[in-house]
């Protein structure tokens, strides 16, 4: 007999782990990465891991860009305000694609 993980995993009933980092002291969820001209950008929504479920309300990300100084990774703002109306638009693309693929299921 399969045991529940197994089940859960082969029928594709897996929890949801979000994947969280802390800035400044608040807990933020990553939601997107993607990378451009060479540059990987995080789309970020503060985490709160208790849910309030409405449907109306809209949440604002956070884009931040991935630095490497001295071999150490980090990350920054982006301050060339056209590269980030860019990327905020790359992102908001991505997310309607993906909304678009779950209205097709």
């Amino acid at each position: 007999m399969a045991n529940l993980d197994e089940f859960e995993k082969e029928n594709g009933l897996e929890e949801y782990e979000p994947d969280i980092i802390e800035l400044d002291g608040e807990q933020f969820e990553i939601i997107d990465a993607l990378t451009y001209e060479d540059v990987n950008y995080l789309a970020l929504i503060p985490y709160e891991e208790e849910e309030e479920e409405d449907e109306d309300a809209e949440t604002e990300f956070i884009v931040l860009m991935e630095v490497e100084e001295n071999g150490e990774y980090f990350l920054s703002t982006i301050d060339d305000e056209a590269l980030s109306d860019k990327i905020g638009e790359m992102f908001l693309a991505h997310f309607d694609e993906l909304a678009n693929e779950l209205d097709e299921d």
